[in-house]
């Protein structure tokens, strides 16, 4: 016979609270019939459940007696609901798992989505620069091809073609000089010394005719010739550091470093030399002092000391900028430069004696702003056509005319029949030539200004769109093409600037680019303090010598 109270107590341990209110009607089941309301999360609880216990549920609920004569023992079905309960725990735990290794793999891909949105805007950036200043080395169908000689395209980003032709073919007029050095060039030929550090004595020891030993006859200097060599001499020097007890009781010891070895100044100027300078990689720095002393130096320790000499660097570094703020001529310039996997840039400001180099993730103004806050207020800045430049307070402007020359060149190619363009390159090869003669009047300035006028209001609506396109830039700048006219001190064009940034690239086309910001940065503080000392005539490995002496 089913009993209840021992239906009840095992079924309340092993249900959950939810269940229990099914108990209730089963305190009395004999003679007796009950009719149940369900309510909707009730049925929810039911359908949840498994399929054997909801048809045990069922035939306890609508047929008690069936189900007391055939039940016989309703811990059976206790172990088989407990079973099915852990399995379905299982099963919620391991989807658990899953959601959390899927959750990881978005946060991973998410990740990788924001990476690639950078590169892509950098991208875009880099485009839209290259399309307005026209350095798009594709030629159009029907029109010739751009490159370093009739535009501003650099000679490194040439069609194989032009390459050819400008090292078979020269692009500047002929001279009339004699090549090779012209009279009164200074030349660098070896010069003698009074005292040699070493004499070797070369004197014969045997008759060339008789064979006879010349040791006991006196010789006679005929020739001397001087050898100038260098030696790779690896020293080490061991410094002892001493205390003393004063009278007074008090110990005085000298400062010493708190390292067992280290490398000395030379080897680490030798070091930031060779990469700065000659824009040799790590690896191949450490290779070359290697083969040459022995010593091996690992990649990471030239890095550091490069880290080390920059962190010096920096009074001298802001110096230059601060001379350059109160300078009356300065170039500028600026050039891309990958940084890890972005494109960064390399401005340049310089002059006849200062150089500062810096990087910035900007091509506009809030690079410059970050330098630069109040600008260039006592400078004529001479730059090319970039309108980040024309934004700054600076006293006046002179724009680069040899990029102007090279851009009419262009379309003296594009259209041979017209004559606009060889008027405007006369024009400027005109004014340059008045300054090279020092034949400059004012009124020879205002002749020119006012033909340059009438040149740039002349229709071009019946040539190429070259040609309007030309004119309309010429037009947001013609307030600054003469003014070197005006000041001696001023020049023409931006030379100077271009052959600044070159070293930016030949380093970039060495190493391939820079691994952070930090060693770009390295880079740019060291180069500018290099050319800076260069420029007022003294050795670059001195001035880096003198920045690790510090």
């Amino acid at each position: 016979m089913f009993k209840t109270a021992h239906f009840a107590s095992s079924f309340s341990v092993m249900l959950p609270a939810s269940l229990l209110w099914l108990l209730s009607p089963f305190n009395n089941l004999s003679g007796r019939r009950y009719v149940f309301a369900f309510s909707t999360s009730q049925k929810s609880v039911l359908r949840d459940v498994n399929r054997d216990f909801a048809m045990w549920i069922k035939m306890l609920i609508f047929a008690p007696k069936t189900m007391a004569n055939d039940c016989t023992d309703i811990d059976i079905v206790l172990r088989q609901i407990n079973q099915r309960l852990r399995k379905l725990e299982k099963s919620d735990s391991e989807k658990t798992e899953e959601i959390g290794r899927l959750n990881r793999v978005i946060n991973q891909k998410d990740v990788e989505i924001h990476n690639l949105k950078t590169e892509l805007a950098v991208a875009k950036e880099r485009i839209k620069e290259l399309e307005e200043a026209a350095d798009d080395t594709s030629s159009t169908p029907g029109k010739p091809e751009k490159n370093s000689s009739n535009s501003s395209i650099p000679p490194s980003q040439e069609s194989i073609a032009s390459r050819e032709q400008r090292r078979t073919k020269s692009l500047r007029k002929p001279s009339g000089k004699p090549s090779g050095g012209q009279p009164g060039h200074k030349g660098h030929t070896l010069q003698t010394v009074a005292e040699p550090d070493v004499i070797v004595k070369h004197e014969p020891v045997y008759c060339k005719c008789c064979g006879r030993l010349l040791i006991d006859i006196p010789c006679q200097k005929i020739r001397k010739t001087q050898i100038v060599d260098i030696k790779v001499v690896v020293e080490t020097c061991e410094e002892q550091y001493y205390e003393k007890v004063c009278e007074c009781g008090c110990v005085n010891n000298c400062e010493a470093p708190n390292c067992r070895i280290k490398y000395g100044d030379n080897l680490r100027a030798l070091v930031t030399y060779l990469n700065v300078v000659q824009c040799i990689p790590f690896k191949r720095i450490a290779e070359l002092i290697s083969d040459l002393s022995g010593q091996n130096i690992s990649e990471g320790t030239v890095q550091n000391i490069l880290k080390e000499n920059s962190g010096k660097a920096d009074s001298a570094y802001e110096e230059i900028r601060k001379r350059l703020e109160t300078a009356s001529v300065v170039g500028a310039d600026e050039t891309g430069a990958a940084v890890g996997k972005h494109l960064h840039w390399n401005w340049i400001f310089q002059n006849d004696l200062l150089t500062y180099v810096f990087q910035s993730e900007s091509r506009g103004q809030k690079a410059i702003d970050s330098k630069f806050p109040k600008g260039l207020p006592y400078s004529t800045l001479v730059t090319d056509r970039h309108q980040s430049y024309f934004k700054m307070n600076v006293k006046d402007h002179q724009v680069c005319l040899a990029h102007l020359l090279r851009n009419a060149e262009y379309l003296n190619e594009l259209d041979s029949n017209q004559d606009w363009s060889r008027r405007f390159i006369q024009l400027i090869e005109h004014s340059i030539n008045l300054r090279r003669e020092g034949n400059i009047t004012s009124r020879k300035i205002k002749v020119l200004k006012t033909k340059m006028k009438n040149l740039l209001g002349e229709s071009l609506t019946h040539l190429d769109n070259e040609f309007e396109k030309f004119k309309r830039g010429i037009l947001k700048v013609k307030d600054y093409l003469f003014t070197f006219l005006s000041n001696p001190s001023v020049p023409y064009d931006n030379n100077a600037s271009e052959r600044g940034v070159r070293k930016i690239k030949i380093k970039q086309k060495v190493s391939g680019c820079f691994r952070t910001d930090g060693g770009a940065d390295d880079f740019a503080k060291l180069h500018s303090i290099a050319e800076t000392a260069m420029k007022n005539g003294n050795s670059k490995f001195n001035a880096i010598l003198a920045v690790v002496q510090q």
